[in-house]
């Protein structure tokens, strides 16, 4: 700890450090667990981005823009640190993509649309968006989709692209305001009137304020801290009832997700094999997502306080590394010997081999926790409008009550078992682990959840065809 303390001192007293370098150290200063000091890190960044728009250097700011993202933004996964960080930049981005708007020929072929991402590579987002395209081919509704990546797609994505027969354009150029305009020429080109920018944030403000096409979705899979006036639509998800849902201040439309991937069986020798590393009565629980998710004091110390009460018990997670901030929790219980963190696998066996899912909250697991409930493996979630509870079940529940308030009672006999609070959490992560047929009850419940939502697919994604295209589906 005093080497990366070191490291803060050297750099906070450079008089010219590189932003690259703080942006890097603040995101390893917040995994550590301090906090302040990674703070002051992420402020003299967005000083230093402020700057390079007030001066007009727009790849610079872009560039800083970037560089917060991955090290710094995703260390806080909550709605509140998205909005409080992107309000300090995004309208001035806007400013600069609205001096470079120019007229667009408004004639073009409304069925031609594209999704448009920073890399092409399938995670949570991009697999969502292959199932709604998939399913949009199977209803036989008449559309040419385009693909445009920013830097590029690996091969196995490429690959995703070419056997649905959609077209890929990109890479578009490093610098990010030339590729802006790059994929502005190229959609002009194609004849593309529709633009779907896909969940990530930057570069958003400016590409689409400077408009790339006539018309301009911003499908937000995850959180919702951007408005750009220039959008047709805010797209987020949620309920098949609701309307609009308000982030913000801001009214987005709502279009459920098909959080729920086709079944896939597993190798029964492999899932044995993951078992088999533990010891014949243990009780595997776990929770499959990335590294930042689980970056949550609430959490952290919900899962050690369990560990803690069942030596028998233990905690599977995931993700590219092991932040210092989550083994420090898991040392400061004295359970750290069983979290077992397996890195970056495949979410779907490990899913079948637990006893029990874990939601990560505030933010949970959507197409990991429905992996789990379409093996039948208990899910236990949370009430936070970014979980599972929160996405599928928790605007139709509350209006059930007075004031939103679901009683405890309650939200233990919905699809999808929900807690009210940490001490909830655990007293139902107890009864999961204590009682065999309590989790067989659980899990038979929320596999028949996950197969009616498979069977909502059509209506989920002939409403996200409207919504995107503005056409009938």
């Amino acid at each position: 700890m005093s080497d990366i303390l070191a490291e803060y001192e050297s750099l906070i007293n450079n008089p010219a450090p590189l932003v690259a370098d703080m942006a890097a150290l603040g995101g390893r200063l917040k995994y550590a667990g301090f906090k302040a000091q990674s703070d002051r890190c992420f402020e003299g960044c967005v000083r230093t981005l402020q700057k390079f728009i007030a001066d007009g250097n727009l790849e610079a700011a872009l560039r800083v823009e970037q560089l917060l993202y991955n090290p710094m933004l995703k260390t806080t996964e909550t709605e509140e640190h998205y909005y409080q960080c992107f309000r300090q930049w995004s309208p001035q981005l806007q400013t600069l993509g609205r001096m470079r708007q120019r007229p667009l020929r408004q004639d073009r072929n409304p069925r031609k649309i594209c999704f448009t991402m920073h890399n092409g590579v399938l995670l949570g987002h991009t697999e969502v968006m292959f199932r709604v395209i998939d399913s949009w081919l199977a209803q036989g509704i008449e559309c040419e989709l385009y693909l445009a990546t920013i830097h590029g797609a690996n091969d196995s994505f490429k690959a995703l692209v070419e056997q649905r027969g959609i077209k890929l354009i990109g890479p578009v150029g490093l610098e990010r305001g030339a590729a802006a305009q790059n994929l502005r020429e190229l959609f002009e080109a194609a004849d593309i009137a529709t633009v779907v920018w896909l969940s990530i944030p930057t570069l958003a403000s400016y590409a689409l304020a400077m408009k790339l096409a006539p018309r301009q979705v911003f499908w937000s899979v995850k959180f919702h801290p951007l408005w750009i006036p220039e959008v047709d639509v805010h797209l987020c998800g949620g309920q098949a009832f609701e309307t609009t849902r308000n982030y913000n201040g801001r009214d987005w439309t709502v279009s459920p997700f098909p959080l729920t991937l086709t079944p896939k069986g597993n190798d029964p020798a492999k899932v044995k094999r993951i078992r088999e590393a533990f010891p014949a009565d243990a009780i595997l629980l776990g929770a499959l997502a990335r590294e930042e998710k689980f970056n949550s004091p609430a959490y952290l110390d919900t899962i050690g306080t369990l560990l803690a009460r069942n030596p028998r018990a233990y905690f599977l997670w995931t993700g590219r590394h092991q932040p210092e901030v989550v083994l420090a929790a898991f040392r400061k219980h004295g359970v750290l010997d069983r979290c077992r963190f397996i890195g970056w696998v495949d979410t779907n066996l490990v899913a079948e081999a637990l006893d029990v899912f874990l939601e990560t909250f505030p933010f949970g697991c959507g197409i990991t926790g429905f992996q789990s409930m379409s093996h039948g493996t208990p899910l236990l979630s949370y009430d936070s409008p970014d979980t599972l509870y929160g996405y599928q079940l928790q605007v139709g529940v509350e209006q059930q009550f007075a004031g939103g308030a679901v009683p405890k009672a309650q939200l233990e006999t919905l699809d999808i078992l929900t807690a009210a609070d940490p001490e909830h959490y655990l007293q139902l992560a107890q009864k999961l682990i204590d009682d065999v047929a309590y989790r067989r009850e659980i899990g038979a419940r929320e596999q028949a959840y996950f197969q009616g939502e498979q069977e909502a697919l059509p209506r989920y994604t002939k409403r996200l065809w409207t919504n995107i295209s503005g056409l009938p589906a």
